[in-house]
């Protein structure tokens, strides 16, 4: 769960003689179009930890009014939405949203130990449709959600998360039903590619992933690119990934036997090279769950790993981890460097240990 704000101190200061003690008071009475004005204005990492305030809190933090605000005011905030599937067996999602960890100063007084002043907050979310297999892809503060695996079958589906009210829709379904598809934005409109052919689930991070790079031009997938201008193909050989994401024309992606690498698309050339830095991450395990995430042009990273269960158990839980990363060009860029500016373990508390790490997306809102 969550944690719930606490007092900024655990002691007050001494009273002096003769000064009457005034206990604070959380005024609620405040009209609703004045509440709205000032929620309009807090950025949306911190709604998360004012949606427990109270009920009232929580319906104006969701109420087209302050969304129309937040609009006018020209308020935007990149979002996080990390989903988990926590069994095998269960096909429920579980949704969280990256945010502002409240009381970061105090929580770093007692522990004496840094923090990065974020978690990954619960976003309830009702109705949500399974999400195992499913191509995501963010258009505006929405989350299309297309195709998808049910009861082992490939779906035709496509559903809408609005991001905003956090409240499911249903769209048009695809012609063709798909397991593992990739879905992409360009131009206007939703580009779905893969997941007509039958997916063994086995290893479900070395997939290959299928990304629009080069001026909105190319797909990536199956070691192949596709000019969606041209209708050419170009072949790639030796090239797998884990996860990936493009930055202007950069291709950055991640495989446990090469680390971190980039690949300039602009440049005539299939090669490949090493984002150097990095020194402050842990070496991954060979199985871990890595995702990247393009966000507001620095490189979000989600991984997890193994740890120790009570009892005398072993190791039969994880923990989730984040980092966040600036990319720099340097040397006439012919490197990238990646300064890895916080990283922590994210998720207040262990999750199973044969969990599934569905998706991770960045939205804005």
């Amino acid at each position: 769960m969550y944690p719930t704000a606490s007092a900024m101190n655990d002691e007050e200061p001494p009273l002096k003689k003769n000064k009457l003690l005034i206990e604070p008071t959380l005024n609620l009475s405040l009209p609703d179009d004045l509440v709205v004005s000032i929620l309009a204005r807090v950025s949306i990492l911190y709604y998360p930890t004012l949606s427990l305030v109270s009920k009232s809190f929580r319906s104006h933090l969701t109420s087209p009014e302050l969304y129309q605000t937040r609009s006018l005011l020209g308020r935007k905030d990149n979002c996080l939405y990390v989903c988990l599937r926590f069994s095998t067996t269960d096909p429920k999602p579980r949704w969280f949203m990256l945010c502002r960890r409240p009381n970061t100063n105090e929580t770093r007084k007692k522990k004496k130990e840094k923090s990065s002043g974020y978690v990954l907050a619960t976003i309830p979310i009702p109705h949500s449709p399974p999400a195992h297999g499913s191509g995501l892809v963010a258009v505006g503060s929405n989350i299309y959600k297309v195709g998808g695996s049910i009861n082992g079958s490939p779906s035709s589906s496509v559903s809408i998360l609005d991001c905003w009210s956090h409240t499911w829709l249903e769209a048009p379904s695809m012609r063709v039903k798909r397991d593992h598809p990739s879905a992409n934005f360009l131009d206007g409109k939703i580009y779905v590619t893969g997941g007509c052919r039958v997916v063994i689930d086995i290893f479900p991070d070395q997939k290959t992933s299928i990304v629009v790079v080069n001026a909105k031009q190319y797909i990536f997938g199956d070691n192949v690119a596709y000019n969606l201008k041209d209708g050419e193909w170009t072949s790639f050989s030796g090239w797998r990934w884990s996860s990936s994401f493009v930055i202007e024309n950069v291709l950055y992606y991640y495989y446990y036997e090469e680390g971190f690498k980039w690949y300039d698309t602009k440049v005539r050339s299939l090669r490949s090279r090493t984002v150097k830095g990095m020194k402050r991450l842990p070496k991954f395990a060979r199985h871990a769950n890595v995702r990247l995430v393009d966000y507001g042009g620095k490189m979000a990273l989600f991984w997890d790993n193994f740890v120790a269960s009570g009892g005398g158990g072993g190791y039969q839980n994880r923990r989730i981890w984040c980092a966040m990363i600036s990319l720099e060009r340097r040397n006439n860029s012919e490197e990238i460097w990646g300064n890895v500016e916080w990283h922590d373990a994210v998720l207040p508390h262990p999750i199973p240990r044969g969990y599934i790490f569905e998706h991770v997306i960045a939205v804005t809102v």
